[in-house]
């Protein structure tokens, strides 16, 4: 456990941003929690969105996700979704879809053919995802097309998609609208069937963020509802809900060629050395190397090897004697472009350092 390194996850600003997401679709929100709501924290965020905020519907990933959630609050009301690693089929778990708001994402054959002919699952609603594309998850048309004769009778609650490209910016005839012409022949071979959907999704942030797939009942957001945006240029302004804060731990001047941390890395130039107490453990990256981080306005470059529990940054030797240990750093802010140069100095995504901050470092919570 670390102290004065912590994650500070600031709820309000996640209800502003859920607030910017109504103002751009009139669709319901299907805010998706999973990865511990992409490293925020599930257990405080998903209570916040469904007592304060009034969301009615959640997504995980994982059935373990959903009854970690409603094991620690067994009373929220809520349902949750369930979008790729349903266990389904497997009898030593999936009664929990029977004791739980639970209900799995059915995204193959075989788990549409369990839910079908098991007398048990007779009232479990059927929510299905399509393939249009992107070739991860979901039936293909012609999967739809075999099982619409025996979904007439039951009807499908939800009809969804997933979009592999939204974060590209939108061109006529591209990926994205491809896709969603493959999922309105989803949805017309279900209708000529007879089948009844009740509510279809497609639109995942970067599609929100372009206001495409809008018009469908749900829209999915992810990654922008905790802040940094998809489509670049930039077009989504929401906070970066958490802040990611730590502090110098030592510094000290080396010469070029001076040997620093594990193996063989040296100093390519007279500097100030910087030791952050973060390492891989806290945070999960180990090819950051000259990645840039700003402290009190100078600009500094991880160097040498990132350990497990601490980094180097080399600054210009002019910054000595102005930088000490015990100043305060922020990796990231609440400016969601913070966290999105960062990420590209560090030659990664933003989920991947929302989903690298380790249980090590405490998060703390506020509404501001």
């Amino acid at each position: 456990m670390r102290y004065s390194t912590f994650l500070e996850v600031n709820l309000g600003l996640l209800q502003d941003n859920l607030n910017k997401i109504k103002r751009l679709s009139k669709a319901r929100i299907l805010p998706m929690v999973k990865a511990d709501a992409y490293g925020n924290g599930l257990v405080p965020v998903a209570k916040f969105l469904v007592e304060d905020c009034e969301m009615k519907t959640l997504g995980c990933a994982t059935l373990g996700e959903a009854l970690h959630l409603f094991n620690q609050c067994p009373d929220l009301n809520t349902e949750v979704l369930i979008f790729s690693d349903s266990e389904i089929s497997n009898p030593k778990v999936n009664d929990a879809y029977f004791n739980f708001a639970i209900t799995p994402v059915l995204h193959q054959a075989n788990d549409v053919e369990t839910v079908l002919s098991n007398p048990s699952m007779a009232k479990l609603p059927v929510i299905l995802k399509v393939n249009t594309g992107m070739n991860r998850l979901g039936l293909s048309l012609e999967e739809v097309a075999k099982f619409a004769p025996r979904l007439k009778s039951r009807g499908v609650k939800h009809l969804m998609t997933h979009f592999a490209r939204s974060s590209d910016v939108l061109k006529e005839g591209d990926k994205t609208h491809k896709q969603m012409e493959e999922f309105n022949k989803a949805k017309q071979i279900l209708k000529e069937a007879g089948v009844n959907v009740q509510e279809t999704s497609v639109a995942n942030s970067g599609a929100i963020e372009q206001k495409f797939g809008s018009n469908e009942t749900f829209i999915r957001p992810g990654l922008m509802l905790y802040g940094p945006y998809s489509v670049e240029p930039r077009i989504w302004d929401g906070h970066q809900v958490s802040r990611l804060v730590s502090k110098i731990l030592n510094t000290f001047m080396v010469k070029k060629g001076t040997p620093v941390g594990y193996g063989v890395n040296v100093a390519p130039e007279d500097g100030l050395i910087v030791i952050i107490p973060v390492g891989y453990a806290d945070l999960s990256v180990t090819t950051a190397s000259g990645a840039e981080i700003t402290i009190n306005g100078y600009k500094g470059k991880i160097f040498a090897r990132v350990s497990m529990d601490m980094m180097f940054l080399l600054f210009d030797p002019s910054v000595n004697g102005k930088l000490k240990a015990g100043d305060a750093i922020e990796f990231w802010n609440n400016d969601n472009r913070v966290i999105g140069e960062l990420s590209t100095s560090m030659k990664t995504i933003p989920y991947h350092l929302m989903c690298g901050v380790t249980n090590r470092i405490p998060r703390i919570y506020k509404v501001k």
